[in-house]
């Protein structure tokens, strides 16, 4: 992905630049190679077996050898050795996927499979005298997929084969320093199976060896995991703020344990990073089970990550760049490893991480990052001065006052100490955060600032703003609140707090503000369920008729 840091709306050349630094050496963790073989013997050949491609004779072996999907996983090489693995039992099992593209033509198109060699450890035995396999700690898994001219997608367009007609190998590994030892890998468990001719290396396309994947990652202290989420929460809104950037964060499950931040972008160069043509994933996540592990097992303490994961366009970095690809993917960690306060002595080693011992590494660090934040910073005391300020309505000062007070509120205490409808600190909640104020964790969710130093900054502004407003000036205005909001709901009144809320964001009619029938948009109630508890949709956006509903909504 190419990037013009010209058209960032917001430039911070003036503030970052770079010092020379060393830091333990963030360790490579997950990376992939692909390759591309032409090594078709015979294009006009009947017979796939014919063809002479590596990819025929995967497929010639697996009819001989599996012959069906039902017997998938199937144990290829019971006893693979390689002086790459570590001490162990290793195996090399066979499994097939459908594969994007085939042959023919709607009632006759027919798809391809391509075949999949994973790398497994025998485990101990268990009551039953048998040996599980299971995914070792170093991985390995190789995809090998045809490329043929005359193959189509299922909707009828044709299969482009860049690099001409052959078979593509695509090989994902784990603790690879380089591209040449993940290849050795890939083409070890390729002879393994398919003996030792089957990899000849006068038919490998130079320009298609590529790198889809590259990781490099330190694992820290758990004590310093608050400091490195802040950090790189930090890194998100100067992100944000600085330009258009494609940038996510968020906390979920995945499957290889808890994330609890994450952002991606294609802009950091903004933090003074050098520019790349490929967005960059930072992220701060544990094992699964973390916190029933004792602090002395490293799977206790966290991991902060940086991986690039392929481009939007264009090419994708050739194995020649792989050095380059790592040291900014080094970079990024070390330097919010430093943003953070984690020092050698806050590392945690591991089977595959040295830890405090791993050994020194120089890099380039951005600088500026204090006064970057001040500004930005600065621009949101000028929001929350805005916000606090507004003559129409005391609303959006008494929620801000009631976060600032419990560092943190829920939409239960925002209702209670503000006396505001839920509607209204829901709508209001989400202004705040579109502006970068706030922001909404957890679910149940809790309203926050978006970091300390704006906690701290909107305690004095609310003070300055309303230095005469009491505790009980609060409540007073949220029993007014409430009193006023009975009163309409007694005349019939639908309408909630007109004096916080702009009149042309409530209406009664509703076709005026667009509401139509569930069964009418494409949507099911799920999504509608699923979007209001992501506040995406508020109390204002879902209506309910109430003249016959069943009897647990009355």
């Amino acid at each position: 992905m190419s990037v013009d840091a010209t058209d960032d709306p917001v430039q911070f050349d003036d503030v970052t630049e770079s010092e020379a630094d060393t830091f333990p050496r963030p360790r490579a963790h997950g990376a992939a190679v692909m390759n591309h073989f032409a090594d078709v013997d015979d294009p006009d050949a009947d017979r796939s077996a014919d063809r002479g491609t590596l990819y025929d004779r995967a497929l010639g072996y697996w009819r001989e050898h599996v012959g069906d999907r039902d017997a998938e996983p199937y144990v290829a090489v019971d006893d693979f050795e390689a002086d790459w693995l570590p001490s162990g039992d290793y195996a090399l099992v066979l499994t097939s996927s459908r594969w994007k593209a085939g042959t023919g033509r709607g009632d006759d198109y027919r798809a391809y499979y391509e075949h999949h060699l994973k790398l497994r450890e025998w485990g101990p035995e268990d009551d039953d005298g048998e040996r599980p396999l299971h995914k070792p700690a170093l991985a390995l898994h190789v995809e090998i997929m045809p490329q043929f001219t005359d193959m189509v997608y299922e909707s009828g367009d044709s299969l482009e084969c860049p690099y001409g007609e052959g078979t593509r190998l695509l090989a994902w590994t784990t603790w690879a320093e380089g591209p040449f030892e993940i290849e050795r890998r890939l083409y070890d468990a390729l002879r393994a199976v398919y003996g030792r001719d089957a990899v000849d290396l006068d038919d490998r396309v130079d320009d298609a060896r590529r790198i889809p994947k590259a990781e490099a990652h330190i694992r820290f202290s758990i004590g310093k995991k608050a400091a490195a989420i802040e950090t790189l929460e930090q890194s998100k809104q100067l992100i944000d703020w600085g330009g258009e950037s494609e940038i996510d964060a968020h906390q979920r499950r995945q499957k290889e344990g808890w994330l609890e931040a994450l952002v991606e972008s294609d802009r950091w160069h903004l933090l003074g990073f050098d520019p790349q043509r490929y967005s960059t994933e930072v992220k701060i996540y544990q094992a699964n089970q973390w916190h029933r592990k004792p602090p002395s097992d490293p799977f206790h303490h966290p991991k902060l990550e940086a991986s690039y994961a392929g481009v939007d366009r264009g090419e994708l970095p050739h194995v020649s760049e792989w050095d380059d690809v790592l040291e900014h993917l080094r970079a990024v960690v070390a330097t919010h490893a430093r943003w953070a306060g984690i020092g050698r002595s806050d590392l945690v080693s591991d089977g595959f991480f040295d830890g405090p011992q791993a050994p020194p590494w120089e890099f380039e660090r951005p600088t500026g990052r204090r006064q970057m934040l001040k500004r930005r910073y600065e621009d949101l005391a000028t929001d929350i001065y805005r916000e606090a300020l507004k003559e129409s309505t005391t609303a959006v000062y008494d929620i801000l006052r009631v976060i600032a007070e419990h560092d943190g509120a829920n939409y239960d205490t925002l209702v209670e100490r503000t006396g505001l409808a839920r509607s209204t600190v829901r709508y209001h909640v989400r202004r705040l955060a579109e502006e970068g104020v706030v922001t909404r964790e957890g679910n149940p969710v809790m309203v926050f600032f978006v970091s300390r130093v704006v906690l701290e900054r909107a305690r004095e502004i609310l003070r300055e703003v309303r230095p005469e407003d009491t505790p009980e000036d609060m409540d007073d205005r949220a029993e007014e609140r409430r009193e006023r909001r009975e009163e309409r709901q007694e005349d019939g009144d639908d309408q909630t707090d007109t004096d916080d809320d702009k009149r042309d964001e409530s209406t009664d009619d509703a076709n005026e503000i667009g509401f139509e029938y569930l069964a009418r948009l494409s949507a099911s109630i799920h999504d509608v369920a699923y979007l209001y508890e992501r506040d995406q949709l508020d109390d204002r956006d879902v209506r309910v008729r109430v003249d016959e509903v069943p009897p647990p909504l009355r």
